[in-house]
């Protein structure tokens, strides 16, 4: 098991961002206030934007200097062709916005930035100061498409028949990607990761609220299957994952464990570390309910920005 506790973040103002200097800033690029004020505060030799095209925007609606996501493209190709395209080597000092970033392409971050030689990345979160609709508000427009292994990250299936699986929900506001990821998994032992404390105090309960409209399709809905950790805390995410699942393991009872994580995007960074610290070649695999369409701004204001350091160096797995 890893000590999550060592790795480095910070919260930033906005002069220490502006003191941070990087040769190339990559920022997914989205229209709310949070993401366009940290792409203007921050320092680099060249800024550029990631366009992902489940927000939908036309060539004219984009910024200059953007390099676009293929909706023929898995993840896994999408990262291999913008590192090639931007020239993302390891040699140059990387800062990365994940705050826009579609969610299957951010569990991908870490890993494909490994596979390139990266052994140490700045990555940046900004809050929001609140949602457009508050306990309203939807992230994805549409329906969910399909639920599906995250390309990447499928791990060793077991056929034990004495023993359950288990799904571990990163839950926030949009209940019905909780409701489509319990629905996929109906047999499994289902529990719930919020945010708490929350982006923002009154964000937790509304997020629980938002949950709770998709009790129904989760397992035994109750106080025992919730786990909490920082809405914006990676490593804690990743800690609280290492130590319930380390739990149920050592009880005997858990097969397969599912991890899907469709809360905070700091916290789907945790998700993605977790398993790549301890969950490759095991009985782990991070599942993502795919919609084809997602809202452009769903956010006011910009709160407290966030320095992740992704100590890649430390993981284990062969690149």
């Amino acid at each position: 098991m890893y000590d999550y506790s060592v790795f480095k973040r910070r919260r930033l103002t906005h002069s220490d961002v502006s003191g941070l200097s990087f040769d190339l800033f990559l920022s997914a690029y989205n229209g709310s206030e949070r993401v366009k004020t940290l792409f203007e505060l921050a320092r680099a030799v060249e800024k550029r934007w990631l366009v992902h095209h489940e927000y939908e925007y036309s060539d004219s609606e984009v910024p200059t200097m953007s390099w676009k996501t293929d909706p023929l493209e898995s993840e896994i190709d999408s990262w291999e062709r913008c590192i090639r395209d931007l020239g993302l080597t390891p040699d140059k000092r990387i800062g990365i916005d994940i705050t826009g970033m579609m969610r299957p392409h951010l569990l991908l971050l870490p890993l494909m930035l490994f596979r390139a030689g990266f052994t140490e990345v700045s990555v940046f979160y900004s809050d929001p100061v609140a949602y457009v609709s508050g306990q309203e508000t939807t992230f994805t427009r549409g329906p969910v498409e399909r639920v599906a292994v995250v390309p990447g990250y499928g791990g060793v299936q077991s056929a034990s028949i004495d023993s359950r699986d288990c799904l571990v929900i990163g839950a926030g506001y949009d209940h019905s990607l909780v409701k489509a990821i319990a629905e996929s998994k109906s047999k499994a032992e289902h529990y719930l990761l919020v945010g708490m404390p929350g982006l923002q105090p009154h964000m937790y309960q509304e997020s629980v609220y938002r949950i709770s409209q998709a009790k129904e399709a989760i397992n035994e809905f109750r106080s025992r299957s919730l786990l909490f950790a920082p809405a914006n805390n990676p490593f804690m995410t990743a800690q609280v994952l290492s130590d319930h699942i380390s739990s149920i393991r050592k009880k005997g009872v858990s097969g397969n464990v599912y991890l899907a994580p469709v809360g905070p995007k700091s916290q789907v960074l945790g998700f993605a570390w977790y398993y790549l610290c301890e969950g490759f070649d095991s009985p782990l695999s991070v599942i993502f309910p795919y919609a084809q369409r997602y809202s452009r701004e769903t956010s006011t204001g910009s709160g407290a920005i966030h320095e992740y350091k992704l100590e890649l160096d430390a993981l284990t797995i062969d690149r």
